[in-house]
């Protein structure tokens, strides 16, 4: 989209993710404070996986969205990829599931910048 500062889902859980993200640390601790994820979340890659194909202590059929106006990490970082392969197999698990909407958001203008 082309501003998704003006996104809106009235009922939906939408997760904003502020611009200039740099740290894994930093990524992960606002992910797991906006998406209330459980204490027993452990702040790496494979929990982060883990939990966002999980969900359950959010309302059932709640939908699920985060945006981004920006993309966290440098470019051509390792870390970047690893993030969106996560959200991509997230928003995968919950289209062939049908049981929660699971979108993520971003500038149309980020789409060359997603390698």
């Amino acid at each position: 989209m082309d501003s998704p500062a003006e996104y809106k889902a009235p009922g939906a859980l939408v997760v904003r993710m502020p611009r200039g993200i740099r740290s894994k640390e930093k990524l992960l601790m606002i992910l797991a404070d906006k998406l209330r994820l459980p204490g027993y979340f452990g702040g790496n890659w494979d929990a982060l996986e883990d939990s966002l194909r999980d969900l359950t202590w959010l309302p059932a059929k709640q939908a699920v969205i985060i945006v981004h106006e920006d993309l966290p990490f440098g470019a051509g970082g390792e870390n970047r990829g690893i993030y969106l392969a996560i959200l991509h197999e997230a928003a995968m698990h919950w289209a062939a599931m049908q049981e929660r909407t699971f979108h993520v958001v971003m500038a149309e203008s980020l789409r060359a910048r997603l390698q």
